[in-house]
Protein backbone atom coordinates (compact mmCIF):
# COMPACT_ATOMS: atom_id res chain seq x y z
CA UNK A 1 0.00 0.00 0.00
CA UNK A 2 1.18 3.51 -0.90
CA UNK A 3 -0.38 6.95 -0.95
CA UNK A 4 -0.80 9.00 -4.09
CA UNK A 5 1.68 11.47 -2.67
CA UNK A 6 4.32 8.72 -2.48
CA UNK A 7 3.76 7.80 -6.12
CA UNK A 8 3.16 11.20 -7.72
CA UNK A 9 4.30 14.76 -7.14
CA UNK A 10 0.95 16.05 -5.92
CA UNK A 11 0.56 19.26 -3.97
CA UNK A 12 -3.18 19.05 -3.25
CA UNK A 13 -5.63 17.28 -0.99
CA UNK A 14 -5.48 14.05 -3.01
CA UNK A 15 -1.92 13.24 -2.04
CA UNK A 16 -2.92 11.28 1.10
CA UNK A 17 -5.32 8.95 -0.72
CA UNK A 18 -4.33 5.30 -0.39
CA UNK A 19 -3.49 3.05 -3.35
CA UNK A 20 -3.90 -0.63 -2.52
CA UNK A 21 -2.74 -2.18 -5.81
CA UNK A 22 -1.30 -1.31 -9.20
CA UNK A 23 -2.50 -3.11 -12.37
CA UNK A 24 -2.18 -2.71 -16.13
CA UNK A 25 -4.66 -5.51 -16.86
CA UNK A 26 -8.24 -4.61 -16.02
CA UNK A 27 -9.09 -8.27 -15.37
CA UNK A 28 -6.48 -8.49 -12.60
CA UNK A 29 -8.12 -5.88 -10.37
CA UNK A 30 -9.42 -7.61 -7.25
CA UNK A 31 -9.30 -5.03 -4.46
CA UNK A 32 -10.82 -1.57 -3.91
CA UNK A 33 -8.63 1.53 -4.21
CA UNK A 34 -6.64 -0.07 -7.04
CA UNK A 35 -4.95 2.01 -9.72
CA UNK A 36 -5.43 0.91 -13.33
CA UNK A 37 -2.76 1.95 -15.83
CA UNK A 38 -4.26 2.21 -19.32
CA UNK A 39 -1.49 1.34 -21.79
CA UNK A 40 -3.63 0.49 -24.82
CA UNK A 41 -3.15 3.00 -27.63
CA UNK A 42 -6.47 2.22 -29.30
CA UNK A 43 -8.97 4.74 -27.91
CA UNK A 44 -12.00 2.44 -28.04
CA UNK A 45 -10.16 -0.48 -26.44
CA UNK A 46 -8.75 1.81 -23.77
CA UNK A 47 -12.24 3.08 -22.90
CA UNK A 48 -13.49 -0.50 -22.58
CA UNK A 49 -10.59 -1.53 -20.33
CA UNK A 50 -11.03 1.57 -18.14
CA UNK A 51 -14.74 0.83 -17.77
CA UNK A 52 -14.01 -2.77 -16.78
CA UNK A 53 -11.33 -1.66 -14.31
CA UNK A 54 -13.76 0.71 -12.62
CA UNK A 55 -16.42 -2.00 -12.45
CA UNK A 56 -13.92 -4.24 -10.66
CA UNK A 57 -13.02 -1.66 -8.02
CA UNK A 58 -10.38 0.63 -9.51
CA UNK A 59 -10.62 4.14 -8.05
CA UNK A 60 -7.62 5.65 -9.85
CA UNK A 61 -6.92 5.63 -13.59
CA UNK A 62 -3.55 6.56 -15.09
CA UNK A 63 -3.59 7.22 -18.83
CA UNK A 64 -2.02 9.30 -21.57
CA UNK A 65 -2.71 13.02 -21.90
CA UNK A 66 -1.26 16.27 -23.20
CA UNK A 67 0.37 17.07 -19.89
CA UNK A 68 0.53 16.09 -16.22
CA UNK A 69 -2.84 16.84 -14.59
CA UNK A 70 -5.76 15.14 -12.85
CA UNK A 71 -9.56 15.12 -13.07
CA UNK A 72 -12.36 13.63 -10.99
CA UNK A 73 -15.22 11.98 -12.89
CA UNK A 74 -18.06 10.29 -11.04
CA UNK A 75 -15.88 9.77 -7.98
CA UNK A 76 -12.98 8.28 -9.98
CA UNK A 77 -9.63 10.07 -9.99
CA UNK A 78 -8.04 10.23 -13.46
CA UNK A 79 -4.34 11.05 -13.67
CA UNK A 80 -2.92 12.07 -17.05
CA UNK A 81 0.68 12.00 -18.24
CA UNK A 82 2.36 12.47 -21.65
CA UNK A 83 4.14 9.07 -21.58
CA UNK A 84 2.30 6.39 -19.65
CA UNK A 85 5.10 3.80 -19.88
CA UNK A 86 7.68 6.16 -18.39
CA UNK A 87 5.34 7.08 -15.55
CA UNK A 88 4.37 3.44 -14.98
CA UNK A 89 8.02 2.46 -14.52
CA UNK A 90 8.49 5.33 -12.09
CA UNK A 91 5.52 4.51 -9.87
CA UNK A 92 6.01 0.72 -10.13
CA UNK A 93 9.52 1.11 -8.71
CA UNK A 94 8.07 3.13 -5.81
CA UNK A 95 5.09 0.85 -5.21
CA UNK A 96 7.02 -2.44 -5.40
CA UNK A 97 10.15 -1.19 -3.69
CA UNK A 98 13.23 -3.43 -3.98
CA UNK A 99 16.94 -3.03 -3.31
CA UNK A 100 19.87 -5.28 -4.26
CA UNK A 101 23.61 -5.24 -3.73
CA UNK A 102 24.09 -5.76 -7.46
CA UNK A 103 21.66 -5.46 -10.35
CA UNK A 104 23.08 -6.76 -13.64
CA UNK A 105 21.55 -6.46 -17.11
CA UNK A 106 22.82 -8.51 -20.05
CA UNK A 107 21.95 -7.56 -23.61
CA UNK A 108 22.92 -8.85 -27.06
CA UNK A 109 21.40 -10.97 -29.81
CA UNK A 110 22.68 -14.30 -28.52
CA UNK A 111 24.02 -15.52 -25.19
CA UNK A 112 21.84 -13.57 -22.74
CA UNK A 113 20.20 -16.65 -21.21
CA UNK A 114 23.49 -18.46 -20.78
CA UNK A 115 25.26 -15.48 -19.22
CA UNK A 116 22.61 -14.78 -16.57
CA UNK A 117 22.27 -18.49 -15.78
CA UNK A 118 26.03 -19.02 -15.47
CA UNK A 119 26.38 -15.84 -13.42
CA UNK A 120 23.69 -17.00 -11.01
CA UNK A 121 25.46 -20.38 -10.67
CA UNK A 122 28.78 -18.66 -9.85
CA UNK A 123 27.16 -16.35 -7.32
CA UNK A 124 25.25 -19.15 -5.59
CA UNK A 125 28.32 -21.39 -5.61
CA UNK A 126 30.21 -18.56 -3.92
CA UNK A 127 27.65 -18.27 -1.14
CA UNK A 128 25.73 -15.28 -2.52
CA UNK A 129 21.93 -15.35 -2.59
CA UNK A 130 21.13 -14.61 -6.24
CA UNK A 131 18.50 -14.87 -8.95
CA UNK A 132 18.44 -14.84 -12.74
CA UNK A 133 15.47 -13.59 -14.78
CA UNK A 134 14.86 -14.23 -18.44
CA UNK A 135 13.96 -16.78 -21.09
CA UNK A 136 14.53 -19.69 -18.73
CA UNK A 137 12.28 -18.13 -16.06
CA UNK A 138 12.98 -16.74 -12.60
CA UNK A 139 15.58 -18.96 -10.97
CA UNK A 140 17.14 -18.85 -7.51
CA UNK A 141 19.13 -21.46 -5.63
CA UNK A 142 15.97 -23.18 -4.48
CA UNK A 143 13.18 -22.25 -6.89
CA UNK A 144 12.33 -21.90 -10.55
CA UNK A 145 9.21 -20.25 -11.94
CA UNK A 146 8.23 -19.69 -15.55
CA UNK A 147 7.53 -16.35 -17.18
CA UNK A 148 4.79 -15.82 -19.79
CA UNK A 149 5.87 -17.78 -22.89
CA UNK A 150 6.65 -14.71 -25.01
CA UNK A 151 8.38 -12.62 -22.37
CA UNK A 152 12.16 -12.90 -22.06
CA UNK A 153 12.08 -9.52 -20.36
CA UNK A 154 8.84 -9.37 -18.30
CA UNK A 155 6.50 -6.40 -18.60
CA UNK A 156 7.23 -3.51 -16.29
CA UNK A 157 4.72 -4.32 -13.55
CA UNK A 158 5.45 -8.05 -13.56
CA UNK A 159 9.17 -7.37 -13.35
CA UNK A 160 8.88 -4.99 -10.39
CA UNK A 161 6.61 -7.45 -8.59
CA UNK A 162 9.20 -10.18 -9.16
CA UNK A 163 12.00 -7.94 -7.90
CA UNK A 164 9.98 -7.01 -4.82
CA UNK A 165 9.38 -10.67 -4.02
CA UNK A 166 13.04 -11.56 -4.53
CA UNK A 167 14.16 -8.69 -2.32
CA UNK A 168 11.74 -9.76 0.39
CA UNK A 169 13.31 -13.23 0.23
CA UNK A 170 16.77 -11.77 0.96
CA UNK A 171 18.14 -12.14 -2.57
CA UNK A 172 21.29 -10.02 -2.75
CA UNK A 173 22.16 -10.05 -6.47
CA UNK A 174 20.02 -10.24 -9.61
CA UNK A 175 20.89 -10.80 -13.27
CA UNK A 176 18.34 -9.99 -15.99
CA UNK A 177 18.16 -10.54 -19.72
CA UNK A 178 17.62 -7.19 -21.42
CA UNK A 179 15.95 -7.62 -24.80
CA UNK A 180 15.68 -4.85 -27.38
CA UNK A 181 11.88 -4.95 -27.02
CA UNK A 182 12.10 -4.77 -23.25
CA UNK A 183 14.50 -1.83 -23.32
CA UNK A 184 12.52 0.03 -25.98
CA UNK A 185 9.20 -0.50 -24.18
CA UNK A 186 10.70 0.75 -20.90
CA UNK A 187 10.17 -2.49 -19.00
CA UNK A 188 13.62 -2.07 -17.40
CA UNK A 189 13.33 1.60 -16.49
CA UNK A 190 13.87 2.67 -12.86
CA UNK A 191 15.75 -0.48 -11.80
CA UNK A 192 19.21 1.08 -11.82
CA UNK A 193 21.86 -1.33 -13.10
CA UNK A 194 25.37 -1.12 -11.70
CA UNK A 195 26.68 -3.66 -14.23
CA UNK A 196 25.65 -3.87 -17.90
CA UNK A 197 27.02 -6.56 -20.21
CA UNK A 198 27.03 -6.86 -24.00
CA UNK A 199 27.45 -10.24 -25.72
CA UNK A 200 27.13 -9.57 -29.47
CA UNK A 201 24.87 -8.06 -32.12
CA UNK A 202 23.75 -10.01 -35.19
CA UNK A 203 20.62 -10.02 -37.33
CA UNK A 204 17.34 -10.51 -35.48
CA UNK A 205 14.04 -8.73 -34.80
CA UNK A 206 14.14 -6.68 -38.01
CA UNK A 207 10.41 -7.35 -38.34
CA UNK A 208 10.04 -4.98 -35.39
CA UNK A 209 13.00 -2.61 -35.62
CA UNK A 210 13.03 -2.43 -39.47
CA UNK A 211 16.73 -1.57 -39.71
CA UNK A 212 19.84 -2.93 -38.05
CA UNK A 213 20.78 0.53 -36.80
CA UNK A 214 17.45 0.91 -35.00
CA UNK A 215 18.01 -2.52 -33.49
CA UNK A 216 21.40 -1.34 -32.22
CA UNK A 217 19.89 1.89 -30.87
CA UNK A 218 17.38 -0.08 -28.82
CA UNK A 219 20.18 -2.15 -27.28
CA UNK A 220 22.41 0.88 -26.76
CA UNK A 221 19.84 2.57 -24.51
CA UNK A 222 20.83 0.11 -21.77
CA UNK A 223 24.23 1.77 -21.67
CA UNK A 224 23.24 5.37 -22.40
CA UNK A 225 20.24 5.63 -20.03
CA UNK A 226 19.52 2.58 -17.88
CA UNK A 227 22.99 2.09 -16.39
CA UNK A 228 23.71 3.97 -13.19
CA UNK A 229 26.27 6.76 -13.21
CA UNK A 230 28.65 4.60 -11.15
CA UNK A 231 28.31 1.46 -13.26
CA UNK A 232 30.60 -0.93 -15.11
CA UNK A 233 30.23 -2.09 -18.72
CA UNK A 234 31.47 -5.59 -19.60
CA UNK A 235 31.71 -6.03 -23.36
CA UNK A 236 32.66 -8.68 -25.93
CA UNK A 237 35.81 -7.14 -27.40
CA UNK A 238 35.54 -9.30 -30.54
CA UNK A 239 32.21 -7.81 -31.58
CA UNK A 240 32.36 -4.84 -33.95
CA UNK A 241 30.02 -2.79 -31.73
CA UNK A 242 32.39 -2.90 -28.75
CA UNK A 243 34.02 0.38 -29.77
CA UNK A 244 30.65 2.14 -29.80
CA UNK A 245 30.03 1.00 -26.23
CA UNK A 246 33.55 2.01 -25.25
CA UNK A 247 32.76 5.50 -26.51
CA UNK A 248 29.54 5.58 -24.49
CA UNK A 249 31.52 4.55 -21.40
CA UNK A 250 34.07 7.28 -22.07
CA UNK A 251 31.37 9.93 -22.49
CA UNK A 252 29.58 8.83 -19.32
CA UNK A 253 32.75 8.40 -17.28
CA UNK A 254 31.97 4.81 -16.30
CA UNK A 255 34.25 1.76 -16.15
CA UNK A 256 34.72 -0.32 -19.29
CA UNK A 257 35.94 -3.94 -19.15
CA UNK A 258 36.19 -6.46 -21.96
CA UNK A 259 36.47 -10.18 -22.69
CA UNK A 260 37.38 -12.24 -25.76
CA UNK A 261 40.42 -13.03 -27.90
CA UNK A 262 41.25 -9.36 -28.44
CA UNK A 263 40.36 -8.28 -24.90
CA UNK A 264 42.58 -6.61 -22.34
CA UNK A 265 40.86 -7.65 -19.10
CA UNK A 266 39.63 -11.22 -19.71
CA UNK A 267 41.60 -12.56 -22.67
CA UNK A 268 41.03 -15.93 -24.30
CA UNK A 269 44.43 -17.48 -25.02
CA UNK A 270 43.49 -20.96 -26.23
CA UNK A 271 40.50 -23.32 -26.41
CA UNK A 272 40.99 -27.07 -26.78
CA UNK A 273 37.74 -28.77 -27.80
CA UNK A 274 37.14 -32.17 -26.22
CA UNK A 275 34.21 -34.53 -26.76
CA UNK A 276 32.08 -33.24 -23.89
CA UNK A 277 34.18 -30.46 -22.33
CA UNK A 278 36.52 -27.64 -23.33
CA UNK A 279 39.97 -26.91 -21.95
CA UNK A 280 40.29 -23.13 -21.73
CA UNK A 281 43.37 -21.05 -21.13
CA UNK A 282 42.80 -17.37 -20.40
CA UNK A 283 44.23 -14.30 -18.75
CA UNK A 284 41.68 -13.30 -16.13
CA UNK A 285 42.30 -9.79 -14.80
CA UNK A 286 46.06 -10.16 -15.03
CA UNK A 287 46.44 -13.78 -13.95
CA UNK A 288 46.57 -16.82 -16.23
CA UNK A 289 44.19 -19.71 -15.59
CA UNK A 290 43.58 -23.03 -17.33
CA UNK A 291 40.26 -24.66 -16.55
CA UNK A 292 37.88 -27.33 -17.82
CA UNK A 293 34.53 -25.94 -18.97
CA UNK A 294 31.78 -28.59 -18.93
CA UNK A 295 29.82 -26.84 -21.69
CA UNK A 296 30.06 -27.23 -25.45
CA UNK A 297 30.80 -24.51 -27.98
CA UNK A 298 33.23 -21.63 -28.31
CA UNK A 299 30.31 -19.27 -27.74
CA UNK A 300 29.88 -20.78 -24.27
CA UNK A 301 33.50 -19.94 -23.49
CA UNK A 302 32.63 -16.32 -24.26
CA UNK A 303 29.46 -16.48 -22.18
CA UNK A 304 31.23 -18.15 -19.26
CA UNK A 305 34.06 -15.63 -19.17
CA UNK A 306 31.58 -12.76 -19.37
CA UNK A 307 29.75 -14.22 -16.38
CA UNK A 308 32.96 -14.83 -14.45
CA UNK A 309 34.06 -11.24 -15.10
CA UNK A 310 30.77 -9.92 -13.75
CA UNK A 311 31.02 -12.20 -10.73
CA UNK A 312 34.54 -10.94 -10.00
CA UNK A 313 33.69 -7.23 -10.11
CA UNK A 314 30.67 -7.90 -7.88
CA UNK A 315 32.80 -9.42 -5.15
CA UNK A 316 33.84 -12.96 -6.12
CA UNK A 317 37.57 -13.64 -5.99
CA UNK A 318 39.29 -14.46 -9.29
CA UNK A 319 40.21 -17.98 -8.26
CA UNK A 320 36.72 -18.72 -6.97
CA UNK A 321 35.01 -17.37 -10.11
CA UNK A 322 37.12 -19.61 -12.36
CA UNK A 323 36.72 -22.57 -10.00
CA UNK A 324 32.92 -22.25 -10.21
CA UNK A 325 33.09 -22.41 -14.02
CA UNK A 326 34.35 -25.98 -13.71
CA UNK A 327 31.25 -26.89 -11.69
CA UNK A 328 28.64 -25.49 -14.08
CA UNK A 329 25.49 -27.49 -14.66
CA UNK A 330 24.08 -27.79 -18.21
CA UNK A 331 21.97 -24.85 -19.29
CA UNK A 332 18.49 -25.88 -20.29
CA UNK A 333 18.25 -26.12 -24.07
CA UNK A 334 21.59 -24.43 -24.75
CA UNK A 335 23.59 -26.96 -26.78
CA UNK A 336 22.41 -29.52 -24.28
CA UNK A 337 23.36 -33.17 -24.70
CA UNK A 338 20.07 -35.04 -24.35
CA UNK A 339 20.99 -38.63 -25.15
CA UNK A 340 23.18 -41.15 -26.91
CA UNK A 341 21.48 -43.31 -29.55
CA UNK A 342 23.21 -45.89 -31.75
CA UNK A 343 26.55 -44.47 -30.55
CA UNK A 344 25.49 -41.05 -31.85
CA UNK A 345 24.97 -37.86 -29.82
CA UNK A 346 21.71 -35.89 -29.78
CA UNK A 347 21.67 -32.21 -28.76
CA UNK A 348 19.01 -29.54 -28.47
CA UNK A 349 19.66 -25.82 -28.78
CA UNK A 350 17.66 -22.60 -28.73
CA UNK A 351 19.45 -21.14 -31.78
CA UNK A 352 16.93 -19.09 -33.73
CA UNK A 353 19.20 -16.58 -35.48
CA UNK A 354 21.68 -17.14 -38.33
CA UNK A 355 24.69 -16.47 -36.11
CA UNK A 356 23.46 -18.74 -33.30
CA UNK A 357 22.69 -21.60 -35.69
CA UNK A 358 26.14 -21.34 -37.30
CA UNK A 359 27.82 -21.30 -33.90
CA UNK A 360 25.85 -24.32 -32.70
CA UNK A 361 26.63 -26.40 -35.78
CA UNK A 362 30.29 -25.34 -35.80
CA UNK A 363 30.63 -26.22 -32.12
CA UNK A 364 29.36 -29.75 -32.71
CA UNK A 365 31.32 -30.25 -35.93
CA UNK A 366 34.63 -30.21 -34.07
CA UNK A 367 33.89 -33.52 -32.35
CA UNK A 368 31.57 -35.19 -34.84
CA UNK A 369 33.35 -38.21 -36.33
CA UNK A 370 30.79 -38.95 -39.01
CA UNK A 371 27.74 -36.97 -40.17
CA UNK A 372 26.15 -33.93 -38.57
CA UNK A 373 22.37 -33.84 -39.00
CA UNK A 374 20.36 -30.71 -38.26
CA UNK A 375 16.61 -30.35 -37.68
CA UNK A 376 15.32 -26.79 -37.47
CA UNK A 377 12.61 -24.32 -38.44
CA UNK A 378 11.83 -20.63 -38.01
CA UNK A 379 9.16 -18.91 -35.95
CA UNK A 380 6.19 -17.13 -37.47
CA UNK A 381 5.46 -13.43 -36.97
CA UNK A 382 9.19 -12.83 -36.61
CA UNK A 383 12.02 -11.52 -38.79
CA UNK A 384 11.38 -13.27 -42.13
CA UNK A 385 14.62 -12.02 -43.70
CA UNK A 386 16.69 -14.45 -41.65
CA UNK A 387 14.89 -17.58 -42.90
CA UNK A 388 16.79 -18.15 -46.18
CA UNK A 389 20.01 -17.11 -44.40
CA UNK A 390 19.51 -19.85 -41.82
CA UNK A 391 18.77 -22.28 -44.64
CA UNK A 392 22.08 -21.38 -46.30
CA UNK A 393 23.97 -21.85 -43.04
CA UNK A 394 22.40 -25.25 -42.37
CA UNK A 395 23.17 -26.47 -45.90
CA UNK A 396 26.73 -25.17 -45.75
CA UNK A 397 27.74 -26.55 -42.37
CA UNK A 398 25.56 -29.65 -41.81
CA UNK A 399 25.70 -32.90 -43.77
CA UNK A 400 21.96 -33.54 -43.69
CA UNK A 401 19.19 -30.99 -43.03
CA UNK A 402 15.54 -31.47 -42.17
CA UNK A 403 13.43 -28.31 -42.32
CA UNK A 404 10.40 -28.45 -40.05
CA UNK A 405 8.00 -26.20 -38.14
CA UNK A 406 9.04 -24.15 -35.13
CA UNK A 407 6.33 -21.89 -33.67
CA UNK A 408 4.40 -20.85 -36.81
CA UNK A 409 2.07 -18.63 -34.79
CA UNK A 410 -0.27 -16.81 -37.19
CA UNK A 411 1.69 -17.56 -40.36
CA UNK A 412 1.20 -20.41 -42.82
CA UNK A 413 3.81 -23.01 -41.77
CA UNK A 414 4.33 -24.05 -45.39
CA UNK A 415 5.24 -20.50 -46.38
CA UNK A 416 7.81 -20.32 -43.57
CA UNK A 417 9.40 -23.59 -44.66
CA UNK A 418 9.37 -22.42 -48.27
CA UNK A 419 11.41 -19.34 -47.36
CA UNK A 420 13.95 -21.45 -45.45
CA UNK A 421 14.23 -23.88 -48.38
CA UNK A 422 15.20 -21.00 -50.66
CA UNK A 423 18.56 -21.19 -48.90
CA UNK A 424 18.89 -25.00 -48.69
CA UNK A 425 17.43 -26.71 -51.71
CA UNK A 426 18.85 -30.16 -50.82
CA UNK A 427 17.13 -30.28 -47.42
CA UNK A 428 14.32 -32.67 -46.56
CA UNK A 429 11.03 -30.98 -45.65
CA UNK A 430 8.92 -32.53 -42.88
CA UNK A 431 6.37 -30.10 -41.44
CA UNK A 432 5.39 -32.06 -38.35
CA UNK A 433 8.19 -31.43 -35.85
CA UNK A 434 7.69 -34.68 -33.93
CA UNK A 435 7.94 -36.69 -37.14
CA UNK A 436 10.97 -34.68 -38.26
CA UNK A 437 12.85 -35.42 -35.02
CA UNK A 438 11.99 -39.12 -35.11
CA UNK A 439 12.99 -39.35 -38.78
CA UNK A 440 16.35 -37.74 -38.02
CA UNK A 441 16.94 -40.16 -35.16
CA UNK A 442 16.35 -43.11 -37.49
CA UNK A 443 19.08 -41.74 -39.76
CA UNK A 444 21.70 -41.88 -37.01
CA UNK A 445 24.62 -44.27 -37.01
CA UNK A 446 27.84 -44.54 -35.03
CA UNK A 447 29.81 -41.31 -34.86
CA UNK A 448 26.93 -39.09 -36.01
CA UNK A 449 25.60 -36.01 -34.24
CA UNK A 450 22.02 -34.75 -34.34
CA UNK A 451 21.23 -31.12 -33.54
CA UNK A 452 17.57 -30.28 -32.96
CA UNK A 453 17.54 -26.50 -33.02
CA UNK A 454 15.26 -23.52 -32.50
CA UNK A 455 13.15 -24.33 -29.44
CA UNK A 456 15.64 -25.45 -26.82
CA UNK A 457 14.02 -25.25 -23.40
CA UNK A 458 10.49 -24.55 -24.66
CA UNK A 459 7.72 -26.91 -23.61
CA UNK A 460 5.09 -25.75 -26.08
CA UNK A 461 4.51 -25.18 -29.78
CA UNK A 462 2.47 -22.15 -30.77
CA UNK A 463 0.16 -22.68 -33.72
CA UNK A 464 -2.21 -19.77 -34.23
CA UNK A 465 -3.44 -18.78 -30.78
CA UNK A 466 -3.02 -22.27 -29.37
CA UNK A 467 -0.13 -23.34 -27.16
CA UNK A 468 0.29 -27.07 -27.65
CA UNK A 469 2.34 -29.13 -25.21
CA UNK A 470 5.57 -29.95 -27.01
CA UNK A 471 9.19 -30.46 -25.98
CA UNK A 472 12.04 -31.44 -28.29
CA UNK A 473 13.72 -33.13 -25.33
CA UNK A 474 10.63 -35.17 -24.48
CA UNK A 475 10.17 -36.25 -28.10
CA UNK A 476 13.77 -37.51 -28.16
CA UNK A 477 13.50 -39.34 -24.83
CA UNK A 478 10.10 -40.84 -25.69
CA UNK A 479 11.51 -42.18 -28.95
CA UNK A 480 14.37 -43.79 -27.07
CA UNK A 481 11.90 -45.53 -24.76
CA UNK A 482 10.01 -46.84 -27.77
CA UNK A 483 13.24 -48.33 -29.11
CA UNK A 484 14.16 -50.12 -25.90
Amino acid sequence: MKTLGELFDLGDVHRTLQVMDLCDNSQNITVPKSMFVALNRNLENRKNHVAEAISRGAEYILQGGEGNYLEIRDGILFLFTPNVRIKLANIAAKFFLSRFDNAVAVTGTNGKSSVVDILRQIWVGSGIAAASIGTLGVITKDTRSNLPHNMTTPDCLTLHKILHRLGANMIENIALEATSHGIEQRRLDEIGFNVCAFTNLTQDHLDHHKTFEKYWNAKARLFTELALGQSTFIVNADDSHSQRIREIARNRGVDYLDYGYSATNVKIIHIDQKESVQLVKCSFFGKEFTFVLPLQGTFQVYNSLCSAAIAHITGVARERAVEELEKLKPINGRLELIAKFRSASIYTDYAHTPDALENAIASLRSHTKNRLITVFGCGGNRDSQKRPLMGEIAEKFADLVIVTDDNPRDEDPWQIRKMILEGCSRATEIGDRRTAIKTAMEMLSEGDTLLVSGKGHETYQQIGEKLLVFSDKDVILDRLKEKQ
